[in-house]
């Protein structure tokens, strides 16, 4: 069994329609897939066409309610089985009480993981995770139990606070669970025709290299019609651009294991908490100032972003509300033609 977790704690990047698709492929390929809707709100669940109120089918929430009240678990009763190779737990609202209540339960972000540790689950090959636009206990459950995180990015500056944040998590619960999942990025709603697609799309794969899939699932009407009458793309239109888009994806995903990526993940941080914006500019992003090259600004006044860089030597500064300094924690520094200091990294 693989696990997949679409993970973004940025809402509207189509999160939803991506696990719903990609379960639907997987399963149209050939795999017993389950998709598992964790957010509170059940887009999945109403995307696939599932109405029913939440007094009238067992949900992912008795997952959760058996840490509190000792309830027991049927899992047959979760499960929903109506399409060829393709399985559902629905979501409901109940879900918000879990997240309240999981802050008190021992191992609380493992609780998804050792439910699909349970025999139960063997017969199916793929298993497909929604998450909730937050980085909750819910969406703690999912990446903690994933193989894969898979993370959308629409066209917008703020997906790329998202993936210092993604890394953070992931970072977290490494050290807490020792998991180490794959995480890889792909551009999600795109639409190609403007000069800012073409330039997010640069910046992308300067900050993420071959972390970021080729394939983009381009922006749809159909998509969005098929969720809206509770079906998948290809039960809606399987002609359709959107039906090739999730073929080429879904491919894509399967071979990810053989990506040799001879490329290292590099966290910048700076300390500055008095600073209205810092920004990482070197070699790996052609010094340009662009949003993509902007830090996120921490709680304990740091500042932070993540790189993924090929093996090589980069010069690099920070500019720190237009002042340009070198990283005054490196202690590897040279003089450049200008006759000022960049600070140096070998990869």
């Amino acid at each position: 069994m693989k696990i997949i977790s679409i993970a973004n704690q940025k809402g509207g990047c189509g999160k939803t329609t991506l696990a719903v698709n990609i379960a639907a492929t997987l399963s149209r390929l050939g795999n017993n897939t389950l998709l598992i809707d964790l957010d509170p709100k059940a887009h999945a669940t109403f995307a696939l066409g599932y109405n029913e109120k939440s007094s009238e089918r067992r949900t992912s929430y008795d997952i959760f309610r058996g840490q509190f009240d000792g309830t027991p678990v049927k899992f047959e009763e979760l499960i929903i089985s109506d399409r060829e190779n393709f399985s559902f737990i629905p979501a409901n609202m109940m879900l918000s009480a879990a997240e309240i209540n999981l802050g008190n339960v021992n191992g609380a972000a493992t609780i998804i993981s050792k439910t699909l540790a349970d025999p139960f689950f063997e017969s199916f090959d793929y298993v497909v995770i929604d998450s909730p636009p937050s980085f909750g206990f819910l969406t703690l459950n999912s990446m903690c139990a994933a193989d894969m995180i898979l993370v959308p990015m629409d066209l917008s500056y703020f997906s790329f606070n998202g993936i210092n944040s993604v890394y953070r998590v992931t970072s977290l619960l490494n050290k807490e669970t020792g998991r180490s999942p794959q995480i890889f990025f792909l551009m999600n709603i795109y639409d190609k025709r403007s000069n800012f697609a073409k330039q997010f799309e640069i910046d992308a794969k300067y900050k993420l290299g071959p972390y970021l899939l080729s394939t983009k699932i381009r922006s749809s009407v159909r998509l969005r019609e098929a969720a809206r009458v509770g079906k998948t793309i290809f039960e809606h239109d399987p002609k359709c651009k959107a039906s090739l888009d999730f073929y080429n994806l879904t491919s894509e995903i399967l071979t990810s294991e053989n990506i040799n990526a001879e490329a290292s993940l590099k966290e910048f941080v700076f300390h500055a908490p008095k600073a209205g914006a810092v920004y990482v500019l070197g070699d790996f992003n052609g010094w340009q100032k662009t949003e993509a090259s902007r830090l996120t600004q921490l709680e304990n006044g740091q500042w932070s972003a993540h790189f993924t860089l090929s093996k090589g030597k980069y010069r690099y500064k920070y500019l720190v509300d237009d002042k340009w300094t070198h990283d005054p924690a490196n202690p590897q520094k040279e003089i450049n033609t200008f006759g000022t200091i960049d600070s140096i990294l070998k990869v």
